[in-house]
C-alpha cells in the first residue's frame, strides 16, 4: 500500500462528503476525477463549462470529440440524449452543448469533452458488500452490461495475476485477445486499471461505488471513458467479519 496516496485520497474523499454529493452521495465527474486520478483512472478528456470553453478543449484534443453533460445530477446521460459522440467540427460541438443546456435548463451545465476512443468496451466498477465489504468487479461493458451478464468479482488488495485471471474469466476475452486476426487489446494497460480500482477501494473506505463504463481497450491503450463514484461515511465493513467470498462467487 502507499500509505501516503492512501492518505490523501481518503482526505479528498471525506472534505467532498457532504459539500459535493447529492443527496445519495454521487459526485459531479469533476470531483469524481480529483479523486480518481491519484489512481490514475481519471476519464479522458476535459471537464468545462459553456461552448466557447469545450470548443477551446476540442482544439487541443483533436477532432472527432465526443461531449457528455458532467454534472452528478445526470447519472445516465445517454438515456436523455446528453451524450453526443463523433463530433467533427466547432459548429457540430457548440450546437451540442447548447442542446444540453436546453435539455436541463441550465446554459452553465459542465461538459466532459473527450476524444473518440476505439476497441473492446469494458466495465470495472467497486461494490461494497455489508458482509464482505469492498468487491472489484470486471465485466463486458457498455449500455448492455446488464442483459451480457459476464462479470467476475474479486476481494481487494488485487494482484496482477488476480486481474489477468478474472479479465481471461470473462466471455469476452476473445476479442480483447485478438479474436480473428484483430489487434489484441492492451491489457496490461487493463491490468494496470483493475489492479489500481482494487487498491482505491482498499485505502479509501468511504467509496462506497464505482462504475467506469465503458473502458475502451484499444490495441495501445486503455481509455476510460466514464466514471460515476458514489461516497458514504458508514460504508466501512464490521472489521470482525472475515472478509470471505463463498466458492463459486
Amino acid at each position: 500500500m502507499d500509505r501516503d496516496r492512501a492518505e490523501d485520497a481518503r482526505a479528498v474523499a471525506a472534505a467532498l462528503l457532504g459539500t459535493a454529493t447529492d443527496e445519495q452521495g454521487w459526485l459531479s465527474v469533476a470531483d469524481a476525477t480529483g479523486l480518481l486520478a491519484a489512481y490514475g483512472l481519471d476519464p479522458l478528456g476535459e471537464v468545462v463549462v459553456g461552448a466557447d470553453a469545450a470548443v477551446e478543449a476540442a482544439g487541443w484534443l483533436g477532432y472527432p470529440v465526443a461531449a457528455k453533460v458532467a454534472g452528478r445530477e445526470v447519472p445516465h446521460k445517454s438515456d436523455r440524449g446528453l451524450v453526443k459522440v463523433g463530433l467533427r467540427t466547432p459548429e457540430e460541438l457548440a450546437a451540442a452543448v447548447a442542446g444540453f443546456g436546453a435539455e436541463l435548463g441550465d446554459p452553465e451545465v459542465p461538459v466532459l469533452v473527450q476524444n473518440v476512443a476505439s476497441g473492446v468496451e469494458i466495465a470495472l466498477g467497486v461494490v461494497r458488500d455489508p458482509r464482505f465489504g469492498p468487491l472489484v468487479m470486471v465485466a463486458a461493458g457498455g449500455v448492455a452490461v446488464e442483459v451480457w451478464q459476464d462479470r467476475t468479482f474479486m476481494l481487494p488488495p488485487v494482484s496482477r495475476s488476480d486481474a489477468l485471471r478474472a479479465i481471461r474469466s470473462l466471455r469476452i476475452w476473445p476479442l480483447l485477445d485478438g479474436y480473428r486476426g484483430s489487434p489484441r487489446g492492451d491489457v496490461d494497460g487493463l491490468v494496470d486499471l483493475v489492479v489500481e480500482l482494487g487498491a482505491l477501494a482498499e485505502d479509501v473506505p468511504q467509496v462506497a461505488d464505482v462504475d467506469l463504463n465503458p473502458v475502451i481497450v484499444g490495441s495501445e491503450s486503455c481509455a476510460v471513458v466514464d466514471v460515476k463514484v458514489r461516497l458514504d461515511r458508514s460504508a466501512v465493513v464490521d472489521p470482525g467479519i472475515p472478509r470471505r467470498l463463498r466458492p463459486g462467487s
